[in-house]
């Protein structure tokens, strides 16, 4: 397993899913992936004139945080554990996101937690997307998350 793919959901739980993947690269001499995806603001003025302007502030402003952490876990995971690792905010549809990121940079395993409804169920259970698994052709770990 070289690339391992972590996709973080919510912050207070990036530590244990990395603490995983962490433990995995150690043994296989692999590089961490770690992906938060986020709604995309609308670019186009039509699009923004439907709603506030604060949801939009509020949703880069939450970006923004979101991209400074996941690139500062990646860093720690360097500096602390001399792993190559690389944190990527991503804007989008979260299926199309996790599927290119897969491909682009030859994912071998995706670490994933999992609650009663979280990021796991709803990647891998609606009906839509029940299918990743088989479509991605790689494993999952999935993490129970407190």
């Amino acid at each position: 397993m070289k690339n391992i793919l972590v996709a973080v959901d919510r912050p207070k739980f990036a530590t244990q899913l990395t603490a995983y993947a962490l433990e995995l690269a150690k043994l296989t001499h692999g590089k961490i992936w770690i992906i938060h995806v986020s709604a995309a603001n609308p670019t186009d003025l039509l699009s923004r004139e439907a709603g506030p302007q604060f949801i939009y502030d509020k949703r880069t402003e939450d970006n923004v945080k979101s991209a400074a952490f996941i690139k500062q876990l990646a860093e720690d995971i360097i500096e602390q554990h001399n792993v190559p690792a690389e944190g990527l905010l991503i804007e989008g549809s979260m299926i199309k996101s996790i599927k290119k990121i897969v491909k682009e940079h030859n994912i071998d395993l995706i670490v994933a937690g999992h609650r009663k409804r979280n990021l796991v169920l709803e990647l891998f259970t609606e009906d839509k997307k029940k299918d990743l698994i088989d479509e991605l052709q790689i494993p999952l770990l999935a993490i129970p998350l407190a």
